[in-house]
């Protein structure tokens, strides 16, 4: 019995998520810049974050295999905090 309520309700959650993932992917928010441009710029800081790491790695001593691995680190680190930063900043009062 379970199962049949499950299986009469599923296209319409099927179309009401397709509907939500077609909406929310990469498009403009009302009034808001596009949101790859976003994305574009974090990874660009975050890049930019990272060569700085890299290049301070080198200067204090390590080998390049261990700058390229503290580079990589910043990277990541940056784009979280960078993207966490972006949603906290992007959302609205709840």
């Amino acid at each position: 019995m379970r199962l049949r309520w499950l299986l009469a309700k599923t296209p319409e959650r099927t179309q009401s998520a397709m509907t939500d993932a077609r909406t929310n992917s990469f498009a403009t928010p009302p009034g808001g810049t596009p949101r790859w441009v976003w994305m574009l710029l974090i990874l660009l800081i975050a890049t930019l974050i990272a060569g700085i790491a890299g290049l301070l790695a080198i200067a204090g001593g390590a080998d390049v295999p261990h700058a390229i691995l503290t580079a990589g680190a910043a990277f990541g680190g940056a784009v979280a905090l960078l993207l966490g930063l972006a949603h906290f900043l992007g959302t609205g009062p709840s």
